[in-house]
């Protein structure tokens, strides 16, 4: 399933962590040799079934890219009781805000099959990219705020439609 707010809509099957990169917006219009030095930057990590990614109303330290299995992004009011805001599968990312600012996650990421596997960005990994290579970082940073931009806008037209379905009072 397709979620036009969260999932990466420019995927192609993949197979190398470069490969992942070029198919993340974040990272669009990077040369290899510009997403060879970002891939030095790249932790990859492993979560299993419902294993938590991070949660919500926790600071917020990086990003994530699904390389394996399926990640649920969820609304929590308590710990028992969790709204799925979607799932995401193999090329998409998410956690992004967290490289502009340490504000509390405003959902929790939970993984949703028997093997989650992730690459990880994490704010200072950036923080070094802007004094090692501001280009480079520069351009990451232009595309955080297009892909942010995009989610915003989509975000903004689904409530929109669900205000024009709830009767005035």
């Amino acid at each position: 399933m397709m979620d036009a707010v969260w999932s990466n809509w420019f995927r192609p099957v993949n197979k190398t962590i470069l490969d992942v990169l070029r198919g993340v917006p974040v990272f669009e219009g990077l040369s290899d040799r510009e997403l060879k030095k970002v891939e030095r930057y790249m932790v990859t990590r492993k979560f299993v079934d419902g294993e938590y990614v991070f949660s919500q109303r926790e600071p917020g330290a990086g990003m994530y890219i699904v390389l394996v299995g399926r990640v649920r992004i969820q609304m929590e009011s308590s710990p028992e009781r969790a709204k799925e805001l979607t799932t995401l599968g193999e090329g998409d990312f998410f956690g992004e805000m967290a490289l502009l600012d340490e504000s509390a996650r405003s959902a929790s990421a939970v993984a949703a099959t028997e093997k989650l596997e992730v690459l990880s960005f994490f704010r200072g990994d950036l923080l070094k990219l802007v004094q090692e290579y501001p280009d480079i970082a520069s351009r990451v940073l232009w595309n955080i705020g297009v892909v942010l931009s995009e989610r915003l806008r989509k975000n903004n037209e689904l409530y929109f439609e669900t205000c024009k379905r709830i009767p005035p009072q």
